[in-house]
């Protein structure tokens, strides 16, 4: 039996892409302990993330700023647990908990108000226009991590799988998420679900309230693609290779 191309272009038309992490770039350095940041960046940058979820014909939301200026996968900061932590959206604290940027509230909500906000605003619109024109919208939500834990997780066991699958039991179709692990497994991978980390964004105009909008995240660990910090290239193009082969439809 011959299968279907899951990127058809009927099938490619309800996705988008959302790459929150993939930046370096930070348009506002104000407050920065600035000696803090390369290491900071090195750390937590989704390194190549939009290379390796780079496909033709699918919607991509990218934020283009640097998450340690503006996390915008965190909650605001009465929901979000890493904001004790000084890690919400406005990051404060680095990894080892040293200051990062000086907190000020000011600065802080034109940050929300300027990047936080817009950035989740045009991904309600992207699944708003799926939803209109095809019924349905489908998110994956894009990420990498490092195979040793940061020591700011939450989980910091051993033994982090190739791939982590992040879901939502009201968003997380069942039949998909099983399509998905399954092909990564068939590839050699290894994975888990929700270790080491949980859960997949949805905008909060949807959350738990329409069930046509279907969410995963993806996460790669960096091992696979990168070596004593640097990217290597060719890992980069064969992991492209396995995303263009996964069963999104």
């Amino acid at each position: 039996m011959t299968k279907t191309n899951p990127f058809q272009k009927s099938t490619m038309q309800t996705y988008t892409f959302h790459i929150p992490h993939a930046s370096t770039a930070i348009p506002d350095r104000t407050n920065f302990v600035i000696d803090k940041v390369k290491t900071e960046l090195e750390l937590l940058t989704d390194h190549a993330v939009d290379e390796i979820f780079d496909i033709e014909g699918i919607t991509k939301v990218i934020f283009p700023y640097s998450r340690i200026f503006c996390d915008v996968e965190r909650l605001e900061d009465d929901k979000e647990e890493m904001a004790r932590f000084g890690r919400g959206f406005y990051y404060t604290k680095t990894d080892s908990g040293e200051t990062l940027r000086t907190l000020d509230e000011s600065h802080k909500r034109m940050v929300y108000e300027r990047f936080y906000k817009p950035h989740h605003k045009k991904l309600e619109d992207a699944v708003d226009t799926k939803l209109k024109d095809h019924g349905v919208a489908r998110i994956i939500d894009c990420h990498s991590f490092p195979d040793e834990p940061f020591q700011s997780d939450l989980d910091k066991k051993p033994g982090r799988p190739d791939i982590c699958l992040g879901t939502d039991d009201f968003h997380t179709p069942t039949d998909w998420l099983a399509e998905i692990k399954n092909t990564f497994s068939e590839k050699g991978y290894s994975v888990k679900i929700n270790t080491p980390f949980a859960g997949t964004i949805v905008p909060l105009k949807h959350y738990k309230k329409n069930k046509q909008v279907h969410s995963i995240m993806i996460e790669v660990n960096r091992k696979l693609y990168m070596q004593n910090g640097k990217v290597i290239n060719e890992s980069v193009s064969k992991l492209n290779e396995v995303m263009k082969a996964l069963p999104f439809g």
